[in-house]
């Protein structure tokens, strides 16, 4: 992901949009990074974070915005229902791997934390929290099997994905309006990835 840093103009109104008066000295431009992002699968919108480096730790907030109304990703899958809403969501088979890819790393899911792999041996090495890693949101699978119905505009996509820690091959039912749903197909064997 190509982050691009606001300038301090920018930052300012970034921070003054999104904190409540009870944050007011959580955020400040001088102890505080804002950049923005794009992102394939939504026409106008951008990720946005926001960073807060005089605290210990260090935390980030993130955001999709327009620049003006901001919406915290928040675990739940609401703000990509605002986007939907908005007729911001546009999704192809050049992007939807990226977007599963968003969505896994923002959406917290029932099953626990869900990566696709680039490959299976990428399963024995991974760390779910490292988020340079969960944010590679344009990594494409080795072994991937993707049908896109133009009809209806849903997808579904064949991989192997770190299911909740243990590697899986599994489908990735993606609506027309971003909803996902993921049915583990089969367990992956250590033995199969070496």
């Amino acid at each position: 992901m190509i982050w691009h840093r606001l300038d301090r103009d920018k930052t300012l109104d970034m921070i003054s949009r999104v904190k409540s008066t009870g944050e007011a000295v959580l955020f400040s431009p001088v102890t505080s990074e804002a950049k923005c992002s794009r992102l394939p699968f939504f026409k106008t919108y951008m990720l946005y974070r926001l960073t807060n480096f005089s605290s210990l730790p260090v935390f980030t907030l993130d955001y999709i915005s327009n620049g003006e109304s901001f919406s915290y990703m928040d675990g739940s899958d609401s703000p990509i229902r605002h986007m939907v809403d908005a007729g911001e969501l546009t999704l192809t088979e050049e992007n939807i791997i990226a977007y599963i890819n968003f969505y896994f790393c923002y959406v917290r899911q029932p099953e626990g934390e869900m990566i696709i792999l680039k490959n299976l041996a990428e399963a024995a090495t991974i760390d779910l929290y490292d988020e340079d890693r969960r944010e590679e949101f344009d990594a494409q699978p080795e072994n991937i099997s993707l049908e896109h119905n133009i009809e209806t505009g849903n997808f579904c996509v064949v991989t192997e994905i770190l299911y909740d820690s243990s590697p899986m091959e599994a489908i990735i039912d993606v609506s027309f309006d971003g909803r996902i749903k993921v049915t583990p197909r089969k367990m992956l064997t250590l033995d199969l990835i070496q």
